[in-house]
Parts: C-alpha cells; structure tokens; sequence
C-alpha cells in the first residue's frame, strides 16, 4: 500500500489563536421563551385533532464544557456562567 500523502492544511479550515466557540447557552434576549408546534390531541373514542401547543425552553442557560475551561484558548476570558453542579455530578462519575 502506498504511504499517504501530507498536505497542509486548506486555509479556510485553520484555526486562528483569536478564536472563540459560539456560546449556545448564553441566553439572548432576542431569542423567545419557547416554541409552538402540532400535537395531536386524543378524544375518549380514538379519534384525534391537531393542536397548537407551547413548548417552553427549559434547557440550562450555563456552560457545561467544564473539560474546556482552564485548558482551551478558545475559553479563554469567557464569562458565560459556568454550571458547577453539573461539572461535580459528571465528575462523580469517574
């Protein structure tokens, strides 16, 4: 089998040392409390009727990349809330 050939690496894939992670968790106020979507409502008989229902967010609103916090750059001067609870329950589990 012939050996792989190196190349380096295409410039739209590098990382710069300035990058940071989009944070997800952050909360923006722009963003809405929840969402509508279709659910099917059962009658006694078996029969059903759509619905719109409100499903709330209820997802946590802080960084749970506890492994990245010390260690990654990209880290680096974050001040998004960083869920502790989270990290010692994940820890406990070693």
């Amino acid at each position: 089998m012939p050996p792989v050939e190196d190349i380096d690496v295409h410039e739209k894939v590098k990382i710069g040392l300035d990058f940071r992670y989009g944070c997800h968790s952050s909360r923006n106020p722009k963003k809405s409390d929840g969402y509508y979507a279709l659910d099917r409502i059962y009658r006694e008989n078996g029969t059903f009727y759509i619905e719109n229902v409100f499903i709330p967010h209820t997802n946590t609103t802080k960084c749970r990349s506890f492994a990245l916090w010390d260690t990654d750059p990209a880290c680096a001067g974050c001040e998004s809330p960083r869920d502790l609870e989270y990290e010692q329950r994940c820890l406990a589990l070693r």
